[in-house]
C-alpha cells in the first residue's frame, strides 16, 4: 500500500508559496503563504494549481 505525503510545500524556484494538505476522502486542501485555504481540490495537483495562481495574484497585486 502507497502513501501520500499528508503535507507538501509548493514552491517557485527556491521560495516556498503556500502548500497542500491531504485530507483523506475529502480531497486535497491548497494553502497561500499566509496559510489562508484555498479551498479544497479533488487532486493534490488541482490544489497545486491553485496556490501558483494565488501566488500569481499576490505578485500582479504588488505590482500595482
Amino acid at each position: 500500500m502507497t502513501r501520500s505525503t499528508p503535507l507538501v510545500y509548493v514552491t517557485a524556484g527556491l521560495e516556498a508559496i503556500g502548500f497542500v494538505l491531504a485530507r483523506g476522502r475529502s480531497g486535497f486542501e491548497g494553502f497561500d503563504r499566509q496559510e489562508r485555504s484555498l479551498g479544497l481540490f479533488k487532486t493534490a495537483a488541482q490544489a497545486a494549481n491553485a496556490v501558483f495562481d494565488a501566488a500569481s495574484s499576490e505578485e500582479g497585486a504588488d505590482e500595482h
